[in-house]
């Protein structure tokens, strides 16, 4: 049996955990995540074709025993996603869950919750995955005291399969199998994703995100305003100088910054846009259209901007 994963699966998997678990948040509020896994089976494969968070822990230290508490949000995001599934002949085929900074294991919690998958699913699947295991490369020791275990070319994670389920929660649990479709090469894996780990980090937050957003957008509209405004004092002082000669060259060079400027906000913007595929499933219909209206404001802003300058070469 092998497991095929899509990059873009993968992805959400590693987003929607490393939102609730990096170095930006104190190591003791690091939070676990799960969401479920849509696709069908191929013989005795199983073929990932959609992955969605659904929700995160509620952190509470006062609790001995730290408890997933399911919204009705939730329940109603777990039915509409099977339902959608069902009407593309797809279905729900698993489940995926952090253990953020702690070893890649089942618990007896996850083993009863991979238990009622896998008693209507038989090929169901539970992945299980702790970001410093990719960002390190290292494996916890199954007992304080042990070693722990060195990685090469690990992705986080691994994928179980309940041995027996008529042994219901006491049943043993074994590693499945799996392929990540959309690299070249495994060590292309590991190098890809330890870049998006860290741009998550730094731009997908856990809180407050529309306000990290709105900050970035106008930021990025008050600079380029200021270089606009820049470019032109400049020419003004070249006049002033009696050294219109070099005019046409700052113009050039400051055109040339400003373009640089707006392609890498340009990018910025699209990682924005990528981000919010990660977003758990019941913040999305309030959410994105938020995101989309923040980032139609540095639209407007640039919508004359070839106008601006074009008028500038004109005028000097």
């Amino acid at each position: 049996m092998t497991v095929i994963i899509p990059k873009e699966s993968y992805y959400s998997i590693v987003a929607a955990c490393v939102r609730f678990a990096n170095q930006k948040i104190p190591r003791d509020d690091w939070l676990e995540v799960s969401g479920i896994f849509i696709g069908k089976n191929k013989g005795k494969d199983v073929i990932i074709t959609g992955t969605y968070p659904i929700m995160h822990q509620e952190l509470d230290k006062d609790a001995v025993i730290d408890q997933y508490k399911w919204s009705d949000e939730d329940y109603e995001a777990l039915y509409i996603i099977d339902e959608e599934a069902f009407s593309k002949g797809e279905f729900t085929v698993g489940w995926w869950h952090s253990h953020p900074g702690f070893k890649v294991m089942m618990s007896h919690i996850d083993i009863k919750t991979t238990l009622s998958f896998q008693t209507n699913n038989p090929l169901a699947i539970s992945l299980v995955f702790n970001p410093e295991r990719l960002i390190r490369q290292i494996e916890l020791p199954d007992k304080k005291g042990d070693p722990i275990k060195q990685l090469k070319n690990d992705p986080g994670f691994k994928i179980f399969r309940l041995d027996d389920v008529s042994k219901g929660t006491v049943a043993s649990y074994s590693p499945t199998d799996f392929k990540i479709l959309g690299f070249e090469t495994v060590e292309q894996v590991i190098a890809q994703s330890q870049k998006f780990i860290i741009d998550i980090t730094n731009f997908f937050p856990k809180e407050n995100l529309l306000g990290t957003y709105e900050r970035f957008i106008a930021d990025r509209i008050n600079e380029l305003n200021s270089m606009l405004l820049g470019t032109e004092e400049y020419i003004r002082t070249l006049i002033r100088k009696g050294e219109s000669k070099r005019i046409q060259e700052v113009l050039q060079n400051q055109v040339r910054s400003i373009r640089k400027y707006v392609a890498e906000t340009f990018i910025k913007i699209e990682n924005i846009k990528e981000f919010t595929k990660y977003l758990e499933y019941k913040e999305r219909s309030t959410t994105i259209p938020r995101v989309e209206e923040i980032l139609s404001s540095w639209d407007e802003t640039i919508s004359s901007l070839n106008d601006k300058l074009i008028e500038f070469s004109k005028k000097y």
